[in-house]
């Protein structure tokens, strides 16, 4: 069971690290001021300048897709640009901000100050979910040696998830609740598994439905999402029949790696489901 469950989570996430204590993330708020370095900033930049700033924007993208950066944008008038982070520590948050590439490159200097993000409006990102969607849906079927109400507690459960995969995970069972495993918790917030991803719907041990993201090494990918939805119902000998379907694809070759990546990964998950209760 240990190197099936190894074998599994590398191919199913592309990390490194595959053995993880349970951890209880808590995160602290900070308010940057990102201040130009020189008195006519900004309306003379230079053409270097130019492409340093959109540099910045893709770094600052990247920082919201992960929920790293809760907003960002410039304040007109007096002008100087905002950032809301969401960090582990202080020194964590004045890492990411050393490394965002104006900072970096001596366009910007910044100020940040502790701040308690007290209220948070949930705004689901346009580009969350592909623009242009396949058809294609891929499908597996199983039958697990357990009841129904077993399996079901295995799959919306995080002691459920982490008795059959061995990973840390935070599920909450609720409309919008979070349904993430975490395959490398010394990674960088936003690389150690699903986080962001979401229950969309469920039926009591009947249907779940959840949203799954690409691992990092996909890319641009890794920000957007596909559904899965998995069916259960008993046979008659009291064992279970698992039906599992994921959609949402993107179109283009990207999209068909990834497509041919998961369905190898999601049949050696299957199979350590299937294992775990023989």
């Amino acid at each position: 069971m240990r190197l099936m469950t190894t074998s599994l989570l590398i191919l199913l996430a592309g990390y490194s690290a595959v053995t993880f204590a349970e951890a209880e993330m808590k995160y602290e708020h900070y308010f940057v001021r990102l201040l130009g370095a020189r008195a006519d900033w900004p309306e003379n930049m230079t053409e270097r300048e130019e492409q340093i700033m959109g540099e910045h924007y893709l770094y600052l993208k990247k920082l919201t897709a992960t929920q790293t950066a809760l907003m960002a944008g410039p304040v007109l008038g007096d002008p100087f640009g905002l950032i809301v982070l969401r960090a582990e520590s202080e020194d964590q948050a004045r890492e990411i901000m050393e490394q965002e590439p104006s900072v970096l490159q001596g366009v910007h200097t910044y100020e940040m100050q502790p701040m308690v993000a007290s209220l948070m409006a949930d705004i689901v990102r346009p580009d969350r979910y592909p623009s242009e969607l396949s058809d294609r849906i891929l499908q597996k079927e199983a039958i697990v040696t357990a009841t129904v109400a077993d399996v079901w507690s295995a799959l919306t459960t995080s002691a459920g998830v982490k008795a059959f995969l061995g990973v840390a995970c935070n599920i909450d069972l609720r409309l919008g609740g979070p349904y993430e495993y975490y395959f490398d918790m010394s990674a960088p917030r936003g690389s150690r598994g699903s986080e962001d991803c979401r229950v969309l719907s469920f039926l009591p041990q009947q249907m779940l439905s959840f949203e799954w993201n690409a691992p990092p090494s996909f890319g641009d990918l890794r920000d957007q999402r596909t559904q899965v939805v998995i069916y259960l119902s008993s046979t008659a000998d009291g064992h279970t029949k698992l039906q599992f379907n994921q959609l949402g694809w993107g179109v283009g070759d990207q999209w068909d790696e990834l497509y041919d990546y998961f369905d190898r990964a999601w049949s050696a998950v299957l199979g350590a489901l299937v294992e775990h209760f023989n």
